[in-house]
């Protein structure tokens, strides 16, 4: 039964990266667990309405999504400057910072939720996480990720988005990957982030290496904007997304390690987390001769 237990706060965790799964009826009785808050949000050096999101797990095998918790009290600190956040009137559970806050580096971030109540439920919690945004060089936009591209690979059949990086040898990084197309999140599921540490990287440059991969040949169009998102990560935030990662994979019970919660943050018995970190960026342009040279590695390939 504990196995159990563990194996629904995994999959409701994971429902913190809003990815969605099919499920089919199932008459099999089991226990009620007792709900747990699930908070997920962070803080990063953009300027912008950053969110937090609190909502409460469900029962593994309930048909509905996991409830918001509306009413609480938030607030972002550096210790120095207090950031309050306002629940939004039409998205019920986010709460967002006003749009001018922005993360400094080197500094830590607590979070603070007060008056934090699920639903039927009369109690209120009081919840705190910190974080603290890496330490990095004063010209970290440029420096860190100069510029990127796009090339096809016939063998995975989708694009390499390869970068210019330069890895600082005196650090030790953790760092995720995302991309937008258009200005649209392409990596919008949690199995669609790439995490690395710099253990094969430290002190080196990338030059023009594989950085994410773009699935489907027909995805990118000439003209279309391309961007990569580097975050340099803190080692913990780094690794409880490896652990949801882990746990949102399917288990094969003779050759699985035994199910686990995924780390959290957070006080009180709550899960999810809170993580502070830094945003760089760089954008590409796809040419008509990236389109060219993928069509024409396809008629090799299809042999005309």
């Amino acid at each position: 039964m504990k196995n159990m237990k563990i194996t629904k706060y995994i999959s409701l965790a994971v429902s913190i990266f809003t990815i969605s799964s099919c499920t089919e009826r199932m008459d099999i009785e089991l226990d009620s667990i007792p709900p747990k808050i699930i908070v997920y949000g962070y803080i990063t050096t953009d300027t912008m309405a950053h969110m937090i999101r609190i909502t409460q797990t469900a029962d593994y095998f309930s048909n509905t999504a996991p409830q918001t918790i509306s009413g609480a009290t938030l607030s972002i600190t550096d210790g120095v400057n207090v950031y309050p956040l306002t629940e939004s009137a039409t998205e019920p559970g986010n709460y967002y910072t006003q749009p001018d806050v922005f993360g400094e580096l080197g500094k830590t971030y607590t979070l603070t939720a007060e008056n934090v109540t699920m639903v039927d439920d009369n109690v209120a919690y009081n919840l705190t996480a910190e974080s603290e945004i890496p330490t990095l060089d004063a010209d970290y936009q440029t420096k860190y990720l100069d510029s990127i591209n796009v090339l096809y690979n016939t063998q995975w059949d989708g694009w390499y988005v390869n970068g210019w990086a330069n890895e600082p040898e005196d650090q030790k990084n953790f760092y995720m990957f995302k991309v937008y197309i258009n200005d649209v999140l392409y990596s919008d599921s949690l199995n669609n982030i790439i995490i690395s540490d710099d253990k094969l990287i430290n002190g080196s440059s990338t030059n023009g290496a594989a950085l994410y991969f773009i699935e489907d040949p027909d995805t990118l169009k000439p003209g279309y904007k391309v961007t990569l998102e580097l975050s340099v990560i803190p080692e913990d935030y780094y690794r409880f997304i490896n652990e949801m990662q882990i746990s949102s994979q399917p288990q094969i019970p003779l050759f699985s390690a035994p199910p686990a919660n995924a780390r959290t943050n957070m006080n009180n018995e709550a899960i999810g987390y809170f993580s502070a970190f830094a945003i760089i960026r760089s954008s590409y342009i796809v040419k008509q001769t990236d389109i060219d040279k993928k069509n024409k590695l396809l008629g090799k390939k299809s042999g005309n």
